[in-house]
């Protein structure tokens, strides 16, 4: 088997594809926190179709594109999440931060990848530029809002108003 892009450089693709998968699970534990605890349920069913659904499909599109190079995407171990969050936005600020370290490993990957890989680095370019950085202008704009609420009954009913993925 010839894989085209090196090996450190692949296993670094391998943290950003489980840090998509990390994304997914804070993403699912705080939909259901949204749900029960907050009854916001109208916000679950957005944002988790909208937002907790896509880092698998984020994380399939970094494996692909290993695929597509003839190189092996390894699976890392996705973490447990017993987060409990007092306030929608508490979620939201964790949502955010979350997104500003996977920028950062992107980012990382990005200056690693130019010298080693040409298509890697462009790839990853186009990776950030297209599929996440709206992502995080999406958590950016839910704490915006959320900021703005008093009431998250209101926030829940307004929800279609500002999702914007």
């Amino acid at each position: 088997m010839r894989a085209l892009i090196p090996d450190g450089l692949n296993s670094a693709l391998d943290k950003i594809v489980a840090k998509c998968f990390e994304g997914n699970r804070i993403a699912d534990r705080g939909m259901s926190i949204l749900s029960v605890k907050f009854v916001m349920n109208k916000t679950e069913k957005i944002l988790h179709e909208r937002l907790a659904h896509l880092f698998p499909a984020l994380a399939d599109v970094v494996s692909e594109f290993q695929n597509s190079r003839n190189n092996l995407t390894v699976y890392g171990v996705t973490p447990r999440d017993s987060s409990d969050y007092d306030s929608p936005l508490a979620f939201f600020e964790t949502m955010l931060g979350f997104m500003m370290e996977l920028e950062g490993l992107i980012i990382e990957v990005i200056g690693e990848s130019f010298s080693e890989d040409t298509p890697t680095f462009a790839f990853l370019s186009g990776f950030l530029v297209d599929k996440i950085v709206p992502v995080t202008a999406q958590c950016l704009l839910l704490v915006d809002k959320a900021e703005k609420y008093n009431d998250w009954m209101l926030f829940d009913h307004n929800i279609e108003d500002f999702v914007v993925l």
